[in-house]
C-alpha cells in the first residue's frame, strides 16, 4: 500500500507542476525572490511530532505566494524550498521521503491556489470579501491536503490509523495555520504602501511559531489529544 500511495502523490505533484509551468510565464519580482529566500530559510525548521510525523513552518510563505503572486510562483517556491530542505537537512531524509514531501507541498499549493481563485479571490487583493473568503478556503484546503497526505503516509508506514495520526499530531495546529492566513492579509495591505520589505514580517512569525510548537507539543502530547 505504501508504494502505490507514494507513487500516486508524486505523480499528482508532478502533473500539478507541469500544468502550472505550461500555463504561462513566471513573474520573478524582487519581493517574490525575497519570499523565496525566506521560504528556503524556514523550510528546514521542522518539529518532530513522533511516529515520523513532522510539521513545517513553510505554510505562510506558500499562502502569501498564492495570494500575492499566483499559483505558479507558489509551486516554484514549494519545489525549491523543499528541495533545499532535503539537501541541507541532517540527518538527510531518504530520497523517496524527500520527493514525497516536495510533491505534497506542490500539490497542496496547487489545490489551494485553485480553491482561492474558484472562491472569487483576486491576485494581490486581501481586502475584498471575495478574496477574504477565498483566503480562508485556501488555508483550510492547504491544511487538510498537506496534513492529510502526511498522516496517511505515516499511518501506512507505522501501521496505525491515519486518522489517529492526524488527530493526535496535526489537528491542534489549525489555529496557527489560521494565524498564518491573517499574517498574509497584513502583509498584503502593507505591501501596497511600503513595498517589498514587508516580506520580512514573515520570518519572525515563523520563528515564533516554531518555538511555540517546540514548547507546546511535549505538553499537548500528554494531554487530551490521545485516542
Amino acid at each position: 500500500m505504501m508504494g502505490p500511495f507514494l507513487g500516486t502523490v508524486m505523480a499528482l505533484g508532478g502533473l500539478a507542476a507541469l500544468q502550472s509551468l505550461l500555463g504561462g510565464g513566471l513573474h520573478l519580482s524582487a519581493d517574490f525572490l525575497l519570499l523565496l529566500v525566506f521560504g528556503c530559510i524556514a523550510a528546514p525548521h521542522t518539529l518532530n511530532l513522533g511516529h515520523n510525523a513532522r510539521i513545517s513552518t513553510l505554510q505562510p510563505f506558500l499562502l502569501a505566494a498564492i495570494v500575492l503572486f499566483g499559483v505558479r510562483e507558489a509551486i516554484l517556491l514549494a519545489a525549491i524550498s523543499m528541495a533545499y530542505f532535503w539537501m541541507v537537512g541532517r540527518p538527510r531524509l531518504a530520497l523517496h521521503k524527500g520527493l514525497f514531501n516536495l510533491c505534497n507541498f506542490v500539490l497542496s499549493a496547487w489545490i489551494g491556489g485553485q480553491v482561492f481563485f474558484a472562491a472569487g479571490g483576486r491576485l494581490g487583493d486581501v481586502s475584498s470579501p471575495q478574496s477574504l473568503v477565498g483566503l480562508l478556503c485556501t488555508v483550510l484546503t492547504f491544511f487538510v491536503v498537506n496534513t492529510g497526505l502526511v498522516s496517511i503516509a505515516v499511518g501506512l508506514e507505522q501501521r496505525i490509523d491515519p486518522f489517529r495520526v492526524w488527530y493526535e499530531k496535526y489537528s491542534w495546529t489549525i489555529n496557527t495555520q489560521l494565524a498564518g492566513g491573517s499574517l498574509v492579509i497584513l502583509i498584503g495591505m502593507l505591501r501596497e504602501r511600503l513595498g517589498a520589505q514587508v516580506v520580512f514580517l514573515l520570518l519572525p512569525f515563523c520563528i515564533m511559531s516554531y518555538h511555540f510548537y517546540k514548547a507546546y507539543f511535549p505538553k499537548s502530547s500528554r494531554g487530551a489529544h490521545k485516542t
